[in-house]
């Protein structure tokens, strides 16, 4: 077995859930892409904005560390701390990953 597939997920799924999750993981996508643009282009009033929408979405599926990595984002957003909201945006293309392998 593979150390990848014996890696255990950050993500706990409520099953009752787990059918609206792709969903969710559809919109997230369009929403990092959004948020990737507006980075480069200095935007950090609209990242803040996007960190704070995927804190809320997040919390609504339980996915508490996508919820705290939103938190992060609106927080660093806000101080203007531009140079470390790379690899927390690097981190939300991999929490998303993560999440679309999981939900299938």
């Amino acid at each position: 077995m593979s150390e990848d597939s014996m890696k255990k997920s950050i993500f706990v799924i409520d099953e009752s859930l787990r059918g609206l999750i792709p969903y969710f993981v559809i919109h997230q996508f369009d929403e990092l892409e959004i948020m990737e643009k507006s980075l480069k282009d200095g935007n950090l009033a609209e990242v803040s904005r996007l960190g704070h929408s995927l804190k809320g979405a997040a919390a609504n599926f339980s996915l508490d560390p996508l919820s705290k990595l939103g938190m992060a984002i609106q927080d660093v957003s806000k101080m203007g701390m531009s140079d470390a909201l790379g690899s927390l945006v690097a981190k939300y293309r991999n929490y998303l990953e993560e999440l679309k392998a999981v939900v299938g």
